[in-house]
């Protein structure tokens, strides 16, 4: 059902109107940049001269010679791993230079020139010259065995670009978390944050209380434990590959296990004695040198001794040479003075939640743009794209950057479906695009209601989006990569109108009959009209409420008559709380009442379903144990097969909104193997 590959075909149509409020966002760089470049890159650099040339690199290897670090070894054993080696040469010549960049750009900075003679690669650091072969790597992977000549002088703006994994809730295998860094690194996230304990269980090795790792004391992944030598393992991978794990112990919160094994809360006198003893434990066994940073939780609990329980674990980290950092919202357990505060909310007003600079007064770092489980996978990967990491174009002392975080809640069986359930791959490169090129203005706004494709909003995510296809053929094919391409759509959406009239409206809708009703345009393949409150309401019309009736139209043009291969969804199961609204019935689209209508004849749904009209849940299931079914995910399943006639094809759906478990929406994305 997973590893497989769509590409969307070229299609759709005209544009429609221009949204004046798209004119409020600007690209960091100018759009003709992308539009010249003949490879495919992620983040794309902030200063690239393109000139006319290439070098044929086609059967060819990269030669490093120079200044090669052990980092750039590894990252040419990662490129060299499963290809046919070549038996020409591309030379690429490494150089340290202090002057190669400024000083504010030196720690990541890089300048990589290519020219009839080969590749100049030049930095002031190692990890620059790192940077700069993931660059190269991008462009040896996408460029058609032509590498074009050019001069690149790229860094990031902010300094954290990092990602999240939940083995705390999921356990993951060491080659899997291995695998992932990997291609992580390919897109110079430099940050693992690893969340290594939850309600389920403490998986990491206790010497000191061996008690937490009996599997009696478990829920999940009863007997799967990190011992200390696959940790520092796992760690000396990443830094060979230019990333720094930022572990989790998450406490006094998520830690059911602790009181299950001891029979009291962490929180307690003789709790707090027994986290003095595994900190302490911790940090013998995970050095400092190579684990500057310990996140210790701290969220999602009321304890009446809060401000006691934080001193004494920042205290204690701060005693063994490391930097505290802890989870930061109205949930959470007081920041405390020398901790790294990582923003994160929920919440009706989350959008006005949304970091601003001038709300940052410590070191911080943004998740507020979205969890990867619960938003829909195009709208994650707009929110990243659009939204500037802490409200700002670039980072500083305080601003630090970003984490995106993929937090499974529930039980997964397979753990090979979290990245596809959870949009892990097309995240992760719409959240290193945006921290490391930074931005202008801030597009809050726009991933809930997307501009027209002749905006500049609208052409730049076009061209981020084919940037992110040919990456994810060239370098993520054989992962799960739940989003397809979807600007060049235009809808006329009509409504929303009380659901008891709907049925004296359909037909005229049906029939093209809408003059005179309220209607607007909206772009792109996915719409979405409100979300659940646990993201925000975010959407186009966000104060509607349950009990009304939404159209949205559409044209698809055929070359010829024939079937046709869509992905179609109407709800996204929240993957943390599952909160949605079910497996739809044999021949039913959903069980919102959603219909659809191609050239005015009603079709229904083709797909079988084991589960039909199972799973609807209008409450929340937090850290649920009946593991989610790949039922209940539409972008997992393969693709409906329709027929077109030759020429315009017109689509109509009617969406009502029954209730706030609903994401209340609609996708059409046609697409082909």
């Amino acid at each position: 059902m997973f590893k497989r590959i769509f590409l969307l075909i070229a299609c759709l149509f005209g544009a429609g109107l221009v949204q004046a409020d798209a004119a409020d966002w600007s690209s960091p760089h100018e759009l003709r940049l992308e539009e010249q470049a003949t490879v495919a890159l992620i983040p794309f650099p902030q200063q690239v001269e393109w000139h006319a040339g290439s070098l044929n690199v086609k059967g060819k290897e990269p030669r490093l010679t120079g200044d090669v670090n052990d980092m750039l070894r590894e990252a040419l054993a990662d490129y060299q791993a499963g290809r046919t080696q070549g038996n020409g040469i591309i030379p690429v010549k490494c150089e340290l230079r202090p002057d190669a960049l400024p000083k504010e750009r030196a720690a990541e900075g890089y300048c990589l020139n290519v020219g009839k003679s080969g590749v100049q690669l030049s930095a002031v650091t190692p990890k620059g010259l790192l940077n700069g072969f993931q660059t190269l790597r991008q462009m040896l992977a996408t460029g058609n065995g032509k590498l074009p000549y050019c001069n690149i002088t790229d860094w990031p703006a902010f300094e954290y670009r990092g990602y999240m994994q939940d083995c705390g809730r999921n356990f993951r295998s060491v080659a899997r978390l291995k695998k992932e860094l990997s291609l992580a690194a390919q897109l110079k996230v430099n940050v693992f944050h690893w969340h290594l304990t939850d309600y389920p269980g403490w998986h990491v090795e206790c010497r000191c209380y061996p008690v937490l790792n009996a599997p009696q004391h478990r829920t999940r992944d009863k007997n799967d434990t990190y011992s200390y030598e696959q940790i520092r393992e796992v760690f000396a991978y990443a830094a060979a590959r230019g990333i720094t794990i930022i572990p989790e112990l998450d406490m006094p919160g998520h830690s059911a296990y602790f009181d299950r094994a001891f029979g009291f809360k962490m929180h307690s006198p003789q709790g707090m004695k027994i986290v003095g003893e595994l900190l302490d434990e911790f940090c013998r066994e995970v050095p400092a040198d190579i684990c500057p940073i310990i996140h210790f939780g701290a969220d999602e609990v009321r304890i009446p001794n809060a401000a006691q329980f934080v001193d004494f674990v920042t205290k204690k980290l701060l005693s063994h040479g490391r930097t505290p950092m802890q989870w930061a919202s109205n949930r959470d357990l007081p920041v405390g003075e020398h901790s790294i505060e990582q923003r994160w909310g929920e919440g009706a007003d989350m959008v006005a939640k949304s970091i601003r600079p001038e709300r940052i007064t410590r070191r911080a770092i943004d998740s507020t743009m979205g969890y990867s489980n619960l938003l829909d996978p195009a709208l994650l990967v707009r929110r990243y794209f659009f939204m500037r990491p802490c409200g700002s174009a670039e980072g500083d002392e305080k601003k630090l950057g970003s984490i995106i975080c993929i937090w499974p809640d529930g039980k997964v069986d397979d753990k090979s479906y979290i990245p596809g359930m959870c949009t892990m791959w097309p995240g992760m490169m719409a959240m290193a695009e945006r921290a490391w090129v930074g931005g202008g203005a801030d597009g809050d706004h726009l991933p809930l209601d997307m501009p027209a494709a002749d905006t500049v909003p609208g052409r730049a995510y076009a061209l981020f989006e084919k940037r992110m296809q040919r990456l994810r053929c060239a370098q993520f094919a054989g992962e799960d990569f739940p989003v397809w391409t979807e600007s060049g759509m235009s809808w006329t959406v009509v409504g929303p109108v009380a659901t008891a009239k709907a049925a004296t409206m359909r037909d005229d809708v049906i029939d093209g009959r809408i003059d005179g009703v309220g209607i607007r345009k909206a772009y792109c393949a996915n719409l979405y009209f409100r979300t659940r409150p646990d993201t925000g309401y975010l959407g186009m019309f966000p104060q509607a409420r349950p009990g009304n009736t939404i159209w949205a139209v559409t044209s698809i043009r055929a070359d010829k008559a024939g079937k046709q291969k869509f992905m179609i969804g109407f709800d996204a199961p929240a993957r943390s709380n599952r909160r949605w609204t079910g497996v739809p019935q044999k021949n039913t689209w959903s069980q919102t009442g959603a219909r659809v209508w191609l050239n005015g004849k009603e079709i229904k749904n083709p797909r079988t379903y084991r589960l039909a009209g199972q799973k609807a849940h209008p409450g929340n299931a937090w850290n649920f144990e009946q593991p989610l079914d790949p039922e209940e995910i539409w972008w997992v399943q393969q693709p409906i097969e329709i027929n077109l006639e030759k020429g315009n094809n017109t689509f109509v759906f009617e969406l009502p909104y029954i209730g706030e478990h609903q994401s209340w929406g609609v996708s059409l994305i046609p697409v082909k193997k």
